[in-house]
């Protein structure tokens, strides 16, 4: 009796339950997918028809959640609202999703772009992690922990597959557009000089050392009043780290808002 008391609650909670969570907008497990029934769900976003429109066309160019891409959505509008200074600068593109919204939600403030829009890759996957910096988590994803400058093979999304998306699909004009191809060891000491200021820093480097020499080479050009998002800051506990002894040592008052389960972002005191 008791097994069939728990297949029947069972049964109920998939076909009764879960679609009823998904149709009121409650949300189910870490993160909101990306996936049909959620995104015809209701979250209670401000502009929220506006953001589903722009995740629907760049949703097969990200692995993040909705939680975060309509964070996203809103600190854009929010640095343009108020003319926050500075380029948009993303480490870690994948295959341009997150840029791609970054550049919907400018359009939906301002017809005609003016942004500058940086995307840094190695345009080749991720590199290892340091086993000695990083999560063993982290080591079993990549299948390797020595910190080599080398492609594990692990979030590949090339050079041509951002540009078809951020140029042919959103028609992005391309003389805002500018790709860093590279390790951020190499191109982030290297192009950070010519950058200008940043109004909006996302970084998703996953491991240690990504995040780490992002935040030292990059956060000191991101205005005050900017943004900076930190995508795995709870799913990897080296790219946790490298924020927090950033910050203990910068000491700023700064409140890491929660996105979803891995996402922060803070706004840089003014």
């Amino acid at each position: 009796m008791k097994l069939n008391v728990a297949a029947g609650w069972s049964k109920v909670w998939h076909n009764v339950v879960v679609p009823m969570a998904v149709r009121g907008g409650l949300r189910n497990g870490l993160y909101i997918p990306l996936d049909r029934a959620h995104l015809q769900s209701r979250f209670g976003y401000d502009e929220e028809p506006a953001i589903k429109a722009a995740v629907d066309r760049i949703k097969r160019h990200t692995m993040t959640s909705f939680e975060r891409l309509a964070s996203l959505w809103q600190q854009v509008r929010y640095l343009d609202r108020f003319d926050v200074p500075g380029a948009f600068v993303e480490c870690g593109v994948w295959k341009g999703g997150s840029t791609g919204l970054m550049a919907l939600a400018h359009r939906a403030t301002r017809a005609v772009p003016t942004r500058e829009l940086h995307l840094f890759d190695s345009f080749e996957g991720l590199p290892e992690p340091d086993a000695v910096l990083d999560d063993q988590q982290s080591v079993d994803y990549a299948g390797a922990g020595g910190g080599e400058l080398r492609s594990v093979g692990k979030c590949v999304g090339t050079l041509d597959e951002n540009r078809e998306l951020m140029e042919r699909l959103l028609g992005y004009p391309t003389d805002l557009l500018r790709y860093h191809v590279g390790w951020f060891q190499d191109t982030i000491p290297r192009d950070a000089p010519a950058l200008g200021s940043i109004a909006l820093l996302r970084l998703d480097g996953d491991w240690y050392e990504s995040t780490r020499i992002c935040l030292e080479h990059l956060y000191d050009k991101v205005s005050r009043g900017g943004v900076v998002v930190i995508d795995d800051y709870g799913h990897y506990e080296g790219c946790r780290k490298a924020v927090d002894e950033f910050l203990q040592r910068r000491k700023e008052p700064v409140l890491l808002s929660h996105i979803d389960y891995t996402g922060r972002y803070w706004i840089k005191p003014s």
